[in-house]
């Protein structure tokens, strides 16, 4: 006895040489403040999406995707994998309870040793129990690191829901912005069509020349080919829009026009930069992450240390001895068809396994669980310095955005103006048409830009949004 505990001591020993493994995430060293120009008030990201994205038909959009949307589910999925894992390691730390029944029969021909039947039948019916004792701890660790998994799972969902309530707002932003463009280009095209029927009259009256008649179509046809480009834009973002839904492609309705869309700061709102942390779940996820792959190398470990295992099984039965016995001995008669029993049958087992050699596998099985532990841990600290990059991007789009926006509508305002000088210089004879037209032309393409700077401002925010964490928040 003392040799068995002695020996149980010095393994423990050869076991403890393991460093243990840290749970918690490295220090990432995070900077205090993001770079760019940005408020430290309540982050946008602590906003839940209804707060910021206020049109009721993207509202209608967002629940339908969060509801019905393909990544969604498949997210959930994989939380149910993590639940059904958890279930199964868990359960190895109960007890395993089952009910058997065996009927065997046996015959022996030949040449039988004395006292040998010629054949048994033994059928015996009971339970048997079984429990493996968690001296060390390693079951709780395994059930841990499952548990850890499950809520690594739960952080990936989020980060999934997130991404589609950004995908499918960016999305409609930009169907709304296509619409505003297809609505200013066919207001261009009337503008143009009354421009070549007005030249064409001026020509058959002779107070134009043919030139002047075709340029004016010219002017025309540069925009009524852009038509089918928009149209086929529009459709196609309808169709992603509706398969971000878990729909097949079909029209999409209309809320708010474009300059509607988002209450637009006019400094982003990050909030403080240690908040980041909380509030990003694909930061949260590598930190489960951790913990989980911490608790797979204390498993590994563990299995150095002894494992003790109890099992007790009852049962009933007989048994049945058919035929004669072989060179019977003196005083035992021959029997024939004689059933003993029933039978009471118990037994109770302790069993105490410890490695001794095993080739090295489990040392094995540590450096590999270590390896696995230091590579998320890495990518732990390539997460957040991705968020950082992420919300500093952002913020100087969202920044440089917003300036862009207004020297477009400066653009655009002049561009209008010209356009009405341009007329009256013509009308009054001062200037050819071809002024007319060019200013026209620059008025459309400022039309354009301000819509695609109006888009790209709301963009930026969807993008800063989801960078700090915000969208997969419930109300």
């Amino acid at each position: 006895m003392k040799l068995v505990i002695a020996f149980i001591a010095f393994v423990q020993l050869i076991a403890s040489c393991v460093p243990s493994t840290p749970s918690a995430p490295p220090d990432a060293q995070m900077p205090n403040v993001y770079r760019g120009e940005a408020s430290t008030a309540t982050s946008l990201g602590s906003l839940p999406w209804r707060s910021l994205y206020d049109d009721p038909v993207l509202q209608a959009l967002i629940m339908k995707a969060l509801a019905r949307n393909f990544d969604v589910e498949i997210a959930y999925t994989n939380i149910l994998q993590a639940e059904a894992n958890l279930g199964i390691t868990g359960a190895n730390q109960s007890i395993f309870v089952n009910g058997f029944v065996q009927a065997p029969f046996q015959a022996t021909a030949g040449t039988k040793a004395p006292g040998t039947p010629t054949s048994e039948f033994l059928p015996q019916g009971g339970v048997e129990a079984s429990y493996q004792v968690d001296l060390f701890g390693k079951l709780a660790s395994a059930t841990g690191a499952a548990r850890d998994q499950l809520l690594s799972s739960e952080a990936a969902k989020d980060t999934v829901l997130a991404t589609v309530v950004a995908d499918v707002a960016s999305a409609y932003f930009r169907l709304r912005e296509l619409d505003d463009v297809l609505a200013f280009t066919q207001q261009a095209i009337n503008i143009r069509q009354e421009n070549v029927r007005l030249q064409t009259l001026r020509v058959e009256g002779g107070e134009s020349s043919l030139q002047d008649q075709r340029q004016a179509e010219q002017s025309l046809y540069e925009v009524t080919e852009n038509l089918p480009t928009i149209r086929r834009d529009i459709a196609q973002t309808e169709n992603a829009l509706a398969v971000l839904t878990g729909d097949f492609p079909h029209a999409i309705d209309r809320g708010l026009p474009l300059t509607e869309q988002v209450k637009m700061p006019a400094v982003p709102q990050t909030g403080l930069a240690s908040e980041l942390l909380q509030r990003r779940p694909d930061i949260r996820q590598a930190e489960y992450s951790i913990a989980a792959a911490a608790g797979n190398v204390d498993v590994a470990r563990k299995l150095l240390y002894p494992s003790l295992n109890l099992g007790a099984s009852a049962a009933v039965g007989g048994q049945l001895i058919n035929g004669e016995y072989s060179h019977a001995p003196a005083g035992v008669a021959p029997v024939s068809g004689l059933f003993y029993g029933p039978l009471g049958l118990f037994s109770i087992v302790a069993q105490l396994l410890q490695p001794i050699f095993n080739g090295g596998q489990i040392r094995s099985q540590i450096h590999l669980a270590q390896a696995q532990h230091q590579q998320i841990a890495i990518s732990y600290l390539q997460t957040v310095h991705r968020a950082f990059e992420e919300v500093s991007d952002d913020i100087t789009s969202y920044n440089e955005s917003r300036l862009r926006s207004v020297q477009l509508k400066l653009y655009l305002d002049a561009s209008t103006d010209s356009v009405r000088l341009a007329n009256e210089r013509y009308e009054n004879g001062f200037t050819a048409y071809l002024e007319v037209l060019n200013a026209q032309t620059r008025s459309y393409q400022a039309q354009t830009n301000y819509a695609e700077g109006q888009l790209n401002e709301r963009l930026a925010l969807v993008q800063l949004y989801l960078a700090l964490g915000g969208g997969w928040q419930t109300q």
